[in-house]
């Protein structure tokens, strides 16, 4: 290999090393501007914290070790790399393609990086028995400073939350009760965030920190949750949405509250995300998705009303009564594709159980319903007569009542099916 190659090779790891140091500066100089970075979780006794007298000096100490620390990088950067990168089988020259990868991808490597930087040092800060004050403040204003910038990698990371969290990486300190020192270290930092350009940033954590029922309520996640979703307008959080179900089963009572004031206090987006949230939340608390249902059907807005009919028979599987009385009033609408939504989820179901039809919504859909929508029904009704030959004359007279000529329509379809 020639020097020119070899040199090619340590290039792109060089860029990484000096992004990252920029980066580095820029999110500790950030975060301690931005907000009062608490002190560490565990202090020594008779060696309390000593705060850095500001945030040239914390810049210093942290592009001093990333500097010191090459093997440290290079671990990181490779880890970032192989998560990352996607090998070809086969490659006639796999090692070029991945250094060609890696310079176009500078920004995304750092930035991973700089996450990594962040999580190894809150580890050594983390730890119960030989503490780290200076990586506390290290760690933490990077990872703030990170997250306040709109990391993708600080905010999607799933074990650094738990660990601030619990005070600590390793799992059995996930079995214990959250450290109130960390917790109020996370709540600084949600905080911090929804002042922020990029207030959705931790909106990841929010998901990851409802699956535990002491941290959430703690950290009043539902309401954090149900804010962020009712101040985005334009594009709704999926995370905040997922935290909210992910409540129900240890925390109905706020999850209920979140997800009702969404509801009502939220933008067509939120809303949207409740609708397509229904059997999800049914499945942990059906009487909850049955009423969210309710409040949603009293929308004129036709997307809402379309995801509505895909998941009504669901929701009401257990009770054909209820699914009867909510289909009435979705056909009654008088939307062509609301009702064939409803027909194509829910109608084959619902006749299985109930062949006679009892509040005649095959006549209803019929009289309601455009070309298409009767197109969709002549086959069911086919199958009606199959079932129940008196379910199948009380529709086909339902029909006639409306319009003789639908009537005869349908019945002449219907004897050409059984002559041919």
């Amino acid at each position: 290999m020639t020097s020119g190659a070899r040199m090619r090779r340590r290039d792109p790891e060089n860029l990484v090393h000096e992004e990252t140091g920029k980066l580095i500066e820029k999110s500790i100089f950030l975060a301690w501007s931005s907000f009062n970075i608490p002190d560490p979780i565990y202090e020594l006794p008779d060696f309390p914290a000593i705060r850095p007298s500001g945030a040239l000096t914390l810049i210093q100490q942290g592009l001093g070790l990333h500097s010191a620390d090459m093997m440290g990088f290079r671990l990181r950067l490779e880890n970032s790399v192989s998560e990352h990168y996607r090998m070809v089988p086969g490659h006639f020259d796999e090692d070029e393609r991945r250094l060609s990868w890696m310079s176009k991808n500078i920004s995304l490597l750092a930035d991973d990086v700089c996450t990594k930087t962040a999580s190894d040092w809150l580890e050594l800060a983390l730890d119960e028995n030989h503490s780290d004050a200076d990586r506390w403040y290290l760690g933490y204003s990077l990872l703030a400073g990170r997250i306040l910038c709109g990391s993708e990698s600080a905010s999607s990371n799933q074990s650094i939350p738990l660990a601030i969290a619990f005070g600590g990486f390793a799992n059995d300190n996930m079995r214990e009760a959250p450290h109130p020192s960390g917790i109020n270290a996370i709540n600084c930092l949600f905080d911090a965030s929804e002042q922020s350009e990029h207030s959705s940033s931790l909106d990841s954590w929010i998901s990851i920190l409802a699956t535990h029922e002491s941290v959430s309520r703690m950290l009043s996640i539902s309401n954090r949750a149900a804010d962020r979703l009712i101040q985005e307008r334009k594009k709704a959080s999926i995370e905040c949405m997922s935290a909210l179900v992910q409540l129900i089963p240890h925390d109905i009572d706020s999850a209920s509250h979140g997800i009702n004031r969404v509801v009502n206090e939220g933008g067509k987006s939120a809303k949207l995300l409740v609708a397509k949230n229904l059997d999800s939340i049914a499945g942990r608390d059906w009487r909850l998705g049955l009423d969210l249902y309710d409040q949603l059907s009293t929308t004129s807005d036709d997307e809402i009303l379309y995801i509505l009919a895909s998941y009504l028979y669901s929701l009401c599987h257990d009770d054909p009564s209820l699914f009867q009385i909510r289909a009435l009033n979705l056909i009654e609408i008088g939307n062509d594709k609301v009702t064939r939504r409803l027909i194509e989820s829910g109608f084959r179901g619902y006749l299985d159980r109930n062949p006679s039809d009892d509040h005649s919504l095959l006549a209803m859909a019929w009289n309601h319903g455009g070309p298409l929508t009767r197109s969709r029904l002549k086959g069911l009704i086919f199958q009606q007569k199959k079932a129940s030959k008196h379910g199948f004359e009380k529709t086909l007279s339902r029909i006639a009542e409306i319009s003789e000529s639908q009537g005869r329509i349908l019945s002449e379809y219907i004897l050409g099916r059984e002559t041919s």
